[in-house]
C-alpha cells in the first residue's frame, strides 16, 4: 500500500503541465478610454516558480471612476502553466475578485466573487505576439465577464507595448439592492514586462 501511494505521488509531482525552470515575474500597467464609462486603469503582477503542483500567483487592481459607475476591484488568484512552448502559453486559474467602494449612482456596493482566469499568449517569443484574458465570475447576486484581446511588441529586455480591446460586463441582480447591467468596452493600451 505504502508502495503504491509513494508511486501515485511521485507520477503526480513529474506530470508534464508546463512550469517555470526558475522564479519569473511578470507586471503590467493598462490604460482603458471606455466607450461610455469614463477611464479606467489596470496594474497586475504574477509570479512564477519551479515548484510542481504548487500554483503560481497572479495579483492585480483596477480603478473605474465615472459618474454613473465607480469602483475599485482587487484580484488575487493561482494559476497553473498548462502549457507553455514558446509558440502558445496557456495558464488557467481559480481566484477571488473584490469589488471595493462600489458606488451605482447615489447606492454602494462591495462583494467578493469567485472567479476562473485564463490567459493565452501566441507566439510570446516572437517580436510581436498576440494574448487574450479572461476573468468570469459568479457569486449570490453578482456575476461579471471581463475579456481582453490584443496585441504585444517586443521593445527590449522583456519588455512589450500592449493595445487591444477590451470587453467588461457586470450585472448586479440584487447587490446591496442594486438591480443593474453594465456593459464596458473599448481599446487600452499599457506595457507589459515579462523578468
Amino acid at each position: 500500500m505504502k508502495k503504491s501511494i509513494l508511486t501515485a505521488v511521485i507520477l503526480a509531482a513529474s506530470i508534464n503541465v508546463a512550469q517555470a525552470d526558475i522564479i519569473g515575474a511578470k507586471l503590467g500597467y493598462n490604460y482603458w478610454n471606455t466607450d461610455d464609462h469614463g477611464d479606467f486603469h489596470t496594474v497586475y503582477g504574477q509570479i512564477e516558480h519551479p515548484i510542481p503542483l504548487l500554483p503560481n500567483l497572479s495579483v492585480g487592481y483596477s480603478k473605474l471612476n465615472h459618474d454613473k459607475l465607480k469602483f475599485d476591484s482587487y484580484d488575487a488568484s493561482g494559476y497553473y502553466e498548462i502549457l507553455d512552448n514558446g509558440n502558445i502559453a496557456l495558464d488557467l486559474g481559480l481566484g477571488l475578485r473584490r469589488f471595493d467602494s462600489g458606488k451605482y449612482l447615489d447606492a454602494s456596493f462591495s462583494d467578493t466573487i469567485p472567479m476562473l482566469t485564463a490567459d493565452v499568449e501566441l507566439f510570446q517569443a516572437s517580436t510581436i505576439s498576440f494574448y487574450s484574458k479572461l476573468f468570469a465570475g459568479r457569486s449570490e447576486d453578482t456575476d461579471f465577464n471581463d475579456l481582453e484581446v490584443g496585441a504585444r511588441f517586443y521593445l527590449f529586455a522583456g519588455l512589450k507595448l500592449q493595445a487591444g480591446y477590451r470587453l467588461y460586463e457586470i450585472d448586479m441582480d440584487g447587490t446591496k439592492g442594486i438591480y443593474n447591467d453594465e456593459s464596458m468596452k473599448g481599446f487600452n493600451l499599457g506595457l507589459h514586462w515579462d523578468i
